[in-house]
């Protein structure tokens, strides 16, 4: 290419330039219309608010604060027409404009000095100020009517708000915290009473971190002040905190054995208890007492075994007034024993002669024991509805221990609650008693370390008051211990400690006293014309020692006689045979014949003598000799026979004569067989036994031998002034001879031979 140039020819054309001085208006509306809006968004919104009072706030200078930053400040301020509050207005700042609606809220902040504390402190030094409380929700509007107190926080901070209702306000207001586990968990925000007038509606309000706390089946209850229960021996404090006794206070908790309830939500209504007790939850129960348990308006507890497991929550008739209705409430640990056959009865202190009962009920107050056998546990039927008792019942017969049942005629003094010894210390006492057919059931519970006590030997007796034994003679006195005494009681022994042991329901026989207890013997029937000198109690005796004693009298209705039961003593029982005779021992007194004077004192008793035969068949039945046999052998000495044609003044005991000297005892008489003669019988004791041998003889010694002679003179003999007045035999013997057999008989003169007084043959005895 060459460097040559060109030539073109140009197109111009002209254009058309606004003028630069055209812009300066335009740039003047655009820096008035900045200046406008400038002016506009620096002026701020009006707003107007009406509040009861102005008090603290000043024009231009009361601040309009959230979060505690100014977004506006107060304008002017004007009464209103009717002059109950004024109008304020304010100039808000207008980043705040969206926020304006129907649910924002103004309120006056001032400081503010209460029992409950100090809020509103920073106004001290900033001066009064008006919070503001946006909303994002309702429609935009520029007037509003201040709170009168702070808002109540709400579902806007994500927390619960809850309405709890109660029959009256009590120390609640507003702030006064709720508590959980003493924990400040949220506070009431306000109260006011419910739409029909009856009740009170607490607001309150929960904090966010602490709604999944609140359920449904939350209980809650007034814990304002101090509440203080129990007695003197438990006396309980119960507060939440200091600010709760100052400002009253809520609590709340959800029990944890109900099954778990879904969350309360905003607005869930509850309701508030009155205190602690009456917000606890459990099983609620009925207990149907009668009238004449004094159950009263009290809170009784309900222990089971000395544990509290309920509560008396109300008391009422039912509707014929012939019971008292207890509605209690039990706690859930304790459901198992909501059993059929569970047992309640009022435990009160009791003051008698058997000395101070539920004495800790004195200073605890009244209770309600609770008890429930094992039995009925494991059928474990549930019940809900019970009977009361006026008293305690016995003992459950699973409870542990031995239950037996003694069967005796009379109660004799015993009650509910004796004493049953063993060696004067005490091992149980009697659980209840009941009328039976043949006599009255005792029912006693031996504790479980003492049970192996008792076995198949053991003997029961009573010894309720003080048994007095004996008579002039002397006396003995026997008495248990000093409860005993008051209230009665039982003592029992075990003679063998390795007979077999007895199960529970055993039963015994409940003696009268120990004496009655021990006498296990032979139980023989005296058949008596009379009962006169006759008593329970009456000796049997036998030589003058006792064998038996008489336990029982009755009348023979088909034989019109007196039957008395006769107890033998342990190894008396040999007197039981066919040919043992028994009669009435009875005091005689006269000039030739007094014998048995001791009964006038130590009283009449029965005598025996027993069958001669060992081999004489067993019996238990008897008829009574109307006197004492004619004839009563001895065990020792010479048993002879006398042969006369009369008795004259002989009589058992007469005593037998040799050269004057009592050797001998007559022991009987009989009339002989044929009845032309009678026998009597002598016993010569074993030492002059020698003295007698066939060529002896014998003459009745009764009353004065006295002759009396013109040339011999007068002569009186007499072998005692005893054989005088009571009578006697004599006899002499020629010569030593051999010893006679036993039951030998000799002639029986009238008077003796004047050769017979003169033989004083050197007979040799032992002595």
């Amino acid at each position: 290419m060459s460097d040559e140039k060109i030539a073109v020819k140009a197109d111009l054309k002209e254009r058309r330039r606004v003028p630069a001085i055209w812009l300066l208006p335009l740039i003047a509306l655009m820096i008035v219309a900045f200046l406008i809006w400038r002016t506009l968004y620096q002026h701020g919104l009006e707003v107007h608010v009406n509040f009861d009072s102005a008090k603290g706030m000043q024009v231009g200078k009361t601040e309009v604060r959230y979060n505690g930053l100014a977004v506006g400040k107060v304008a002017r301020m004007t009464m209103t027409k009717d002059l109950d509050g004024v109008d304020v207005e304010l100039e808000m700042d207008r980043q705040m404009q969206k926020y304006l609606r129907d649910n924002s809220q103004f309120w006056l902040v001032q400081p503010q000095l209460s029992v409950a504390g100090v809020s509103g402190l920073d106004t001290l030094v900033s001066g009064n100020y008006i919070a503001f409380k946006p909303s994002e929700k309702g429609e935009r509007q520029l007037s509003f009517s201040a709170l009168k107190s702070p808002p109540a926080p709400g579902i806007e901070e994500g927390g619960l708000s809850l309405v709890l209702q109660a029959d009256e306000l009590s120390s609640v207001q507003e702030g006064s915290p709720v508590y959980y586990r003493r924990l400040k968990i949220g506070e009431v925000t306000r109260y006011a009473l419910s739409s029909d007038n009856e009740r009170v509606d607490v607001h309150v309000y929960i904090k966010p971190m602490f709604t999944h706390l609140v359920r449904k089946n939350t209980r809650f209850w007034n814990a304002g002040g101090v509440d203080i229960s129990g007695g003197l021996t438990h006396l309980k404090v119960r507060t939440q905190s200091l600010i709760s006794i100052i400002q009253g206070g809520v609590a709340l908790y959800t029990p944890q054995w109900e099954e778990k309830e879904p969350k309360a939500s905003d607005g869930t209504r509850f309701p508030l208890y009155n205190d602690y007790d009456a917000a606890e939850a459990g099983i609620r129960i009925t207990i149907k007492f009668p009238l004449d348990v004094a159950l009263g308006q009290e809170k009784s507890k309900i222990l089971f075994h000395g544990m509290e497991v309920g509560i008396i929550k109300n008391t009422s008739f039912n509707e014929d007034y012939s019971a008292i209705i207890a509605e209690a409430v039990i706690r859930p640990e304790a459901r198992n024993i909501l059993v059929k056959g569970a047992r309640f009865w009022m435990v009160a202190p009791q003051i008698n002669l058997k000395g101070i009962t539920g004495l800790e009920t004195l200073l605890a107050g009244r209770y309600i024991a609770m008890d429930v056998s094992q039995v009925d546990m494991k059928i474990a039927e549930p019940e809900k509805d019970f009977m009361g008792l006026a008293s305690k019942p016995p003992a459950s017969p699973s409870s542990p221990g031995l239950h037996l049942e003694l069967r005796a005629d009379s109660l004799e003094g015993l009650s509910q609650g004796s004493p049953v010894l063993y060696r004067k210390m005490p091992v149980g006492e009697v659980e209840s008693y009941t009328l039976g057919k043949q006599g009255v059931v005792i029912k006693i519970l031996i504790k479980p370390k003492y049970q192996h006590l008792v076995n198949k030997s053991t003997l029961f007796w009573n010894i309720s008051g003080v048994t007095l034994e004996g008579g002039l003679q002397g006396f003995k006195v026997r008495a248990g211990t000093l409860n005993s005494m008051i209230s009665g009681g039982i003592a029992f022994k075990t003679p063998d400690p390795d007979a077999a042991k007895v199960p529970n329901k055993t039963r015994f026989v409940l003696y009268d006293d120990m004496t009655r207890a021990s006498e296990t013997g032979k139980v023989i029937h005296i058949q008596f014309e009379s009962a006169d000198g006759l008593q329970v109690g009456t000796r049997l005796k036998y030589k003058g020692l006792e064998m038996g004693k008489v336990t029982e009298l009755d009348l023979d209705d088909a034989k019109k006689a007196i039957k008395a039961s006769v107890l033998l003593n342990e190894g008396a029982d040999w007197l039981a045979r066919k040919g043992s005779r028994f009669w009435l021992v009875k005091p005689k007194l006269g000039l030739t014949n007094t014998a048995h004077l001791e009964t006038l004192l130590t009283g009449l008793y029965i005598s025996v003598s027993p069958a001669r035969s060992q081999a004489a068949a067993r019996r238990d039945v008897f008829i009574a000799d109307p006197r004492a046999p004619d004839d009563q052998p001895r065990s020792g000495g010479l048993r002879i026979r006398l042969v006369s044609a009369q008795l004259g003044s002989i009589k058992p005991g007469n005593p037998v004569y040799y050269r004057e000297i009592p050797v001998g005892v007559v022991t009987g008489f009989k009339l002989g067989n044929p009845a032309n003669k009678v026998i009597i019988f002598l016993n010569i004791e074993d030492r002059y036994a020698p003295l007698v041998t066939h060529k002896s003889r014998f003459w009745n010694a009764s009353g004065v031998d006295f002759h009396f002679g013109l040339f011999s003179g007068a002569r009186l003999r007499t072998e005692s002034l005893e054989a005088v007045l009571a009578g006697g035999v004599a006899f002499a013997t020629p010569e030593q001879g051999h010893r006679v057999a036993p039951e030998t008989s000799f002639e029986l003169a009238e008077q003796p031979q004047a050769e017979w007084l003169k033989w004083a043959p050197a007979i040799v005895y032992p002595e």
